[in-house]
C-alpha cells in the first residue's frame, strides 16, 4: 500500500556548471618597426577577457581575447616603453539540459606566465590561465510535507530557504572619450590601463532595476615619445543602465544584483581638430540581477505506521538561505623593500587584486584574498626600476552555526592605492579594496519521498498487555522508542510527562500498546 504524499515545490539557484578550463598561451612577440629594442624587461601582464558568452542549446560558447602587454626599457634612450599583441580563445562546455532562464558567471585568473627575450626585438612569451565558469539555473525540486493515513506517525523539520524568483542578465556597452586636462600633458602612448566598476546604486520601479555605477580608470602613459617621459591620470566615468526584471519582484524581495566588467581596453584616436590623440574607453559590461523570496517549510524526515511494516525513500534536500551581504572594505598598509638599487623618484604604484574567497574557517567565515604591489620607479641614475611583492589579506565577516553549510560568491577590486617613500630603499604603499558578494548558509535536509506499507506484514505487538515497560537511558532518542513500538511518540510524551525529544535522565517508561 502506498500512502498520498503531499508536496511543496521549492525553487532555487541550481548550479549547473562549474567549472576551471585552463587556456595556454605560447607565442613569440615581434616587435613592430616604429618600437625600439628592447634593454630590459620590466613587467609582463597577460590580460585575458571575455568577448562574449551564451548558452545555446545544451551549449554554453564564451569567446574571448588576451592581451599580452610587456613594458620594458628600450634600448637607445633608457626610457619606458610598451609592446601588446592579442590572442584569441574559445571555450565549449556540455550543459544538462537546454536551460532556458540561467545566469553565467566567469572569474579568470592567470596561472603562470613566464617572459623572455630572444633577442633586443623578439619575445619568448609561455603563460596560462582558468576560466572560471558558474551556471545558475532556476531548479525545482518537490518535497515532502506530509504522508497522509492514520496509522502514519511523522518526524517534521521545519527549514528557512530563499526562494529563487528571478534572474535578469543583461549585456551592455560603455564608451566614453577621456579628455585630458589643461594642466595634464596629452597622451602619445598608453602603458597600463586600470579599468574597474566601482560598488553602484540601484533602484526597483514597475518591474524595472535602475543601476547607476561608475568606472574608474587610471592610466600610465607616455606624454612624450621622444624622452619616454611617463605620466599617471585617473577618470571617474559615469553610467546608467536599466533592466527589466523577470520573476516576480515583491516588496519582500531580497535582490542580488552583479555588477561585472567583461572586457575594457583604452584605444587611441585621431579626430579633427585636436592636435594629440584622443583616449577612448571601451568597455563591455554585464548586470546580472537575482531574485529571492524568504520562505520556510516543513519537511517529512522520517515516518513509520502504528499496523504494518513500512518501507521509505528518501533523498538529500539542499535549501539554500541566503545570509549576510558581503561589503567590506579592506585597508593594507605594507611596505615593499628595495633590495638591488635605490629610489629617486616613483614613477608609479598600483595593486592587482587577485583571488578572493569566504570560506567556514571553524564557527566563522572567513573572507581571505591576495594582490600583488607594483612599484615602477626610478634610482639615483635615472634608469627605470620595477619591483612587485604579493600579498594576503583575511578577514572575519559573520559567525556560523557549527553545522552549517556555506557557498559564497565574492569579488575583490581595487578602489585605490597611494604611497609614502620612507627611505631610499623602502616604499610605504596603502591599498584600498572593495570585496563584495553573497553568502549562503544551505541546510541539507533528508527528506522522505515516499512511504509504503506491506498490509500483510503486521507490526509485532504484545496483544496480551495494554501498558508495557521500557526502561530508557540517557541519551535515548523518544522518536526512536515509540517507532521500535510501533507507537505514537506524542503518546509516548503525554503517558510520561515528557517535553524533550531526548532524554535527560535514565528512565522507567510506560508505552501503551493500544492502537
Amino acid at each position: 500500500m502506498n500512502y498520498a504524499v503531499k508536496t511543496d515545490r521549492i525553487t532555487t539557484g541550481g548550479v549547473i556548471c562549474d567549472k576551471r578550463p585552463e587556456q595556454t598561451v605560447d607565442a613569440d612577440i615581434k616587435l613592430p618597426d616604429y618600437c625600439p629594442d628592447i634593454q630590459k624587461i620590466l613587467k609582463c601582464r597577460m590580460e585575458p577577457q571575455i568577448e562574449s558568452r551564451c548558452i545555446a542549446g545544451d551549449c554554453l560558447e564564451i569567446e574571448g581575447t588576451t592581451v599580452v602587454r610587456v613594458i620594458y626599457v628600450d634600448a637607445i634612450k633608457n626610457s619606458i616603453r610598451c609592446t601588446e599583441q592579442s590572442y584569441p580563445f574559445a571555450i565549449s562546455e556540455n550543459l544538462p539540459g537546454s536551460p532556458q532562464n540561467a545566469a553565467i558567471s566567469t572569474d579568470i585568473r592567470v596561472s603562470y606566465l613566464n617572459c623572455r627575450a630572444l633577442s633586443p626585438r623578439r619575445l619568448n612569451i609561455h603563460g596560462a590561465f582558468t576560466v572560471g565558469i558558474r551556471v545558475t539555473e532556476m531548479t525545482d525540486s518537490h518535497v515532502c510535507t506530509h504522508i497522509k493515513g492514520s496509522d502514519i506517525q511523522q518526524r517534521k523539520q521545519s527549514a528557512e530557504f530563499s526562494c529563487l524568483t528571478g534572474i535578469t542578465q543583461q549585456p551592455f556597452s560603455v564608451t566614453e572619450a577621456l579628455e585630458t586636462s589643461q594642466n595634464s600633458p596629452a597622451v602619445q602612448l598608453v602603458v597600463r590601463s586600470d579599468i574597474r566598476a566601482a560598488n553602484g546604486e540601484y533602484s526597483i520601479s514597475s518591474g524595472k532595476l535602475t543601476y547607476k555605477g561608475e568606472l574608474l580608470v587610471k592610466l600610465l602613459y607616455l606624454s612624450d615619445l621622444d624622452s619616454g617621459k611617463a605620466e599617471t591620470m585617473e577618470y571617474s566615468i559615469p553610467f546608467s543602465q536599466v533592466a527589466s526584471l523577470s520573476g516576480s519582484v515583491g516588496e519582500n524581495s531580497e535582490t542580488v544584483v552583479h555588477m561585472e566588467v567583461l572586457s575594457s581596453g583604452i584605444t587611441l584616436r585621431n579626430e579633427i581638430g585636436f592636435d594629440n590623440p584622443l583616449p577612448v574607453l571601451s568597455a563591455r559590461l554585464c548586470l546580472t540581477v537575482l531574485s529571492y523570496e524568504r520562505r520556510s517549510t516543513e519537511l517529512v524526515t522520517d515516518c513509520y505506521s502504528t499496523l504494518y511494516c513500512t518501507e521509505t525513500s528518501s533523498a538529500a534536500c539542499r535549501l539554500p538561505l541566503l545570509g549576510k551581504r558581503i561589503n567590506e572594505t579592506v585597508v593594507e598598509k605594507n611596505n615593499v623593500d628595495l633590495v638591488d638599487s635605490s629610489v629617486s623618484r616613483v614613477i608609479d604604484v598600483w595593486c592587482e587584486s587577485g583571488a578572493a574567497v569566504c570560506e567556514k574557517v571553524g564557527a566563522k567565515a572567513q573572507l581571505r584574498g591576495k594582490y600583488n604591489i607594483c612599484v615602477l620607479a626610478e634610482d639615483p641614475e635615472g634608469s627605470v626600476i620595477y619591483t612587485e611583492r604579493t600579498l594576503e589579506y583575511s578577514r572575519d565577516v559573520r559567525a556560523l552555526s557549527e553545522d552549517a553549510q556555506t557557498d559564497s560568491v565574492v569579488s575583490a577590486a581595487v578602489i585605490s592605492s597611494s604611497y609614502r617613500i620612507s627611505s631610499e630603499k623602502r616604499i610605504e604603499v596603502r591599498a584600498e579594496f572593495s570585496v563584495t558578494g553573497e553568502l549562503y548558509e544551505t541546510s541539507v535536509i533528508n527528506a522522505l519521498t515516499g512511504c509504503t506499507a506491506d498490509e500483510n506484514a503486521p507490526c509485532k505487538r504484545d496483544k496480551d498487555a495494554a501498558l508495557i515497560l521500557c526502561y530508557a537511558h540517557k541519551g535515548d532518542d523518544i522518536w526512536e522508542i515509540a517507532r521500535a513500538h510501533s507507537t505514537p511518540a506524542d503518546r509516548l510524551r503525554a503517558d510520561n510527562d515528557l517535553t524533550d525529544d531526548i532524554l535527560s535522565d535514565d528512565k522507567m517508561l510506560i508505552l501503551s500498546t493500544a492502537v
